[in-house]
């Protein structure tokens, strides 16, 4: 009579898989989080860039860049930092001549942001934090949530953008755009860059 050949696994045949299945993670998963960091990176890029444009629209229209800081001083470079929420709504209006909801701007923010309540730059509710909550308060992020976002203008009109102070130093810029915080600088009409969530580029 032919033994019956018994079904399913021992106990170490189960463990032997389960280790293999702990290693094969251990592997992938590192790698799946930087294919999904690359990709959002990616995004942050195209999203920065549609900002670039939509600023460079506007100083087309007006003549000027957004007035998104506490005064315009057209005597050299500004830098504006979307963390502020004063900056960071400003910013939006300016570009979208709207509110982040859609809503249309007010007849005292349509006049000193965007008198024509055009559209320079159309924002999507994955460009704010908690979208699924919008409100017409809600603030700008990267595609990491992060806030810290910065915005530099050559606000001077000389094709060039240079002397900028940022608030944690020269060390908090991306290496390659660095020339901008001395007095040469670089030529460039618009910088858009955010640093990471610890304020700096570490990582």
């Amino acid at each position: 009579m032919t033994p019956r050949r018994r079904a399913g696994f021992t106990l170490i045949e189960l463990l032997t898989v389960i280790a293999i299945i702990g290693i094969l993670s251990a592997a992938l998963f590192p790698a799946i989080r930087g294919v999904r960091k690359k990709a959002q990176q990616s995004s942050a890029t195209t999203a920065f860039t549609q900002w670039a444009g939509g600023i460079t629209r506007y100083k087309q229209v007006y003549g000027f860049y957004p007035n998104i800081g506490a005064a315009y001083d057209s005597s050299k470079d500004s830098i504006h930092l979307l963390e502020d929420p004063a900056a960071n709504l400003k910013f939006v209006k300016s570009l979208s001549g709207r509110l982040p909801t859609g809503t249309a701007l007010a007849t005292a923010d349509r006049k000193s942001l965007n008198k024509n309540g055009e559209e320079f730059c159309s924002f999507g509710k994955d460009d704010f934090e908690d979208p699924a909550n919008l409100t017409d308060t809600s603030l700008l992020v990267d595609r990491f949530g992060n806030r810290n976002i910065r915005i530099i203008l050559d606000t001077d009109n000389n094709t060039n953008i240079r002397n900028i102070v940022a608030p944690r130093g020269a060390d908090s810029m991306p290496e390659d755009i660095r020339a901008i915080a001395g007095a040469t600088g670089i030529p460039a009409r618009v910088i858009i860059f955010t640093t990471d969530l610890q304020g700096d580029f570490s990582s």
